[in-house]
């Protein structure tokens, strides 16, 4: 009787390894795809990110790089009221922005 008692005990410790085995293995390959995925993906946006940066290098190199001392005054006087210039016309837009919010606010609560 003690011999089927431990057969059974046997067959049944090898029938759940047999199925956690088989869960385990199936995890690894899905964990594995996921892997491959994201790695193609970080190679993607290495790739991009070198492409940008290349990019942005070669637009460093041709633009201008500001006002240096050799430059003649005039110039700076021009590019100083250049900015004044378009940072009122942004505060105008801004402006008439926070204007038309506020008549909503105000109609709202009307």
């Amino acid at each position: 009787m003690w011999f089927w008692v431990w057969t059974l005990l046997i067959v049944g410790s090898l029938v759940g390894a047999f199925f956690i085995a088989r869960y385990l293995w199936r995890s690894a390959k899905g964990l594995m795809q996921e892997l491959g995925r994201a790695s193609r993906r970080i190679g993607e946006s290495s790739d991009r990110m070198q492409e940008l940066s290349d990019r942005a290098r070669e637009v460093a190199s041709t633009q201008h790089a500001g006002p240096s001392l050799f430059d003649d005054v005039t110039i700076h006087y021009q590019r100083v009221n250049a900015h004044r210039v378009a940072r009122a016309g942004r505060k105008e837009v801004r402006r008439a922005r926070n204007v038309a919010t506020w008549q909503k606010w105000k109609h709202f609560n009307d």
